[in-house]
């Protein structure tokens, strides 16, 4: 018996990088996932690869209705959503506020941030029933600025207060769903380039970059009962950079 049997989750950004080992994870653990991306070839392609416990919705984490189309279609095919990974986002155009693009920052704040409103939103909605587990993917920058990325940071500050105000407002209305955050610090997806590994190394003071294994680990506690008292917490992962 795996540590998320009778759990079924749905990670937004499923298709690649953390996302997916996160699905992998979670599989492993006996849960049934859905990949829910914009990507919808690679998204298919990966939930073949992990087997029959896995399936693909098409998501744009901006738009309400793709939302509720993608809810309703994982309770069709596997039951009612009991874990929520708001893990979809992209980073900034690096820019000095002085020359920021309005285009730029307000792409950023859609996908980053208000994606994961709409997502916390209706993940209330469609599992105050059976309750269960919502997760942000925030970011060790949310907790502290980052030159030349002022938009992801606010984003990421943004969805640290907003997991606190949805924890908050579960517990006010008797709805058995946590809210947490995750905050990652420097973390070797296999495409960062070597330059910027040595910077990352430099900073943090384990002298390492994290895996994703190490963050995926950290979701498998976060979307199982073990964790049935932690909410509207931040639990950051970073080899120690914000200790710094």
């Amino acid at each position: 018996m795996g540590r998320l049997d009778g759990k079924i989750a749905l990670i937004t950004g499923g298709a690649g990088g953390l996302g997916f080992e996160d699905a992998k994870y979670f599989v492993n653990e006996v849960a049934k996932v859905a990949i829910a991306d914009m990507a919808e070839e690679v998204g298919k392609t990966k939930a073949t690869e992990l087997g029959e416990n896995a399936m693909f919705v098409s998501l744009n984490v901006t738009d309400e209705d793709s939302w509720e189309k993608a809810l309703t279609a994982v309770e069709e095919q596997f039951g009612a959503v009991t874990v929520l990974v708001n893990n979809a986002g992209i980073g900034d155009t690096p820019s000095y506020i002085k020359d920021l693009d309005l285009k730029d920052w307000n792409k950023v704040l859609a996908v980053d941030l208000t994606g994961v409103l709409i997502g916390v939103k209706y993940g209330m909605r469609h599992m105050a029933a059976a309750g269960g587990s919502i997760i942000n993917i925030s970011s060790a920058i949310g907790n502290v600025g980052l030159s030349r990325a002022a938009a992801y940071s606010a984003a990421k500050a943004g969805v640290r207060e907003l997991t606190k105000t949805a924890a908050l407002e579960a517990a006010e209305l008797e709805v058995p769903i946590r809210v947490n955050s995750v905050h990652p610090g420097w973390v070797d997806t296999g495409i960062v380039p070597e330059m910027m590994k040595e910077i990352a190394i430099a900073k943090t003071p384990v002298k390492r970059m994290g895996q994703l294994s190490d963050v995926a680990n950290l979701l498998v506690y976060l979307a199982s009962d073990e964790s049935g008292f932690a909410t509207g917490a931040e639990f950051v992962i970073d080899g120690g950079f914000l200790a710094g």
